[in-house]
């Protein structure tokens, strides 16, 4: 129950975490709806499973291969540049309430390969596995415990805040869900340029 404990308030220091798929997620929710949101979420939420069981599993080789390699940050910025981009381009040429019918697989990738191409989570998970690896000396069932609670948290607090995006989108017209994509858009270039240049 104690490691259950720790993993939960692992998980929710994760979900005050304001990062990238926190604003895509709200923006994906107010534009697109509630079920759009959730696929999104999904990608995300598999996204960090890949990567906490990638950090158990091969912790020496992401340390040398992707954190310190500076040429992972590129990509990574690089990718987050493009999306921005895309953005504000493919809402540029449709009309966002029609645009807010996209496919929940293409919601889903885009949820997966923005927080996997994102350093930042990476180093997250990384020094929460050597932490806790270390400090807790667990045995493979009970880091299983204590991660699958931290995502659990993260997963119950996303849906939260999902939904009360949601909730809010009844006040949006055409032209302020322009402004959102837009804006959602310049964000993702400016965290692409900062990754890049850190």
């Amino acid at each position: 129950m104690d490691i259950a404990l720790k993993g939960i308030l692992t998980g929710l220091f994760l979900s005050v975490f304001v990062g990238a798929t926190f604003f895509m997620l709200i923006e994906t929710s107010m534009t697109r709806g509630f079920r759009a949101a959730m696929w999104f979420d999904a990608g995300v939420l598999v996204s960090d499973a890949t990567i906490i069981t990638s950090v158990y599993f091969f912790t020496s080789w992401i340390t040398a291969t992707l954190v310190q390699n500076t040429y992972f940050n590129i990509a990574g910025g690089l990718v987050f540049m493009g999306f921005g981009v895309n953005y504000i381009l493919s809402r540029q040429r449709k009309d966002p309430l029609v645009a807010a019918k996209s496919r929940n697989a293409r919601l889903f990738m885009n949820g997966f390969f923005i927080n996997m191409f994102n350093p930042s989570v990476v180093i997250f998970w990384l020094g929460a596995m050597a932490f806790t690896l270390s400090q807790f000396n667990l045995t493979g069932r009970q880091t299983l415990l204590y991660f699958g609670s931290s995502l659990g948290v993260v997963a119950v607090t996303d849906i939260l805040k999902a939904y009360f995006a949601y909730r809010l989108s009844s006040f949006l017209n055409a032209r302020t869900l322009r402004i959102i994509y837009i804006c959602s858009g310049v964000l993702m270039i400016l965290l692409g340029f900062y990754i890049i240049f850190k």
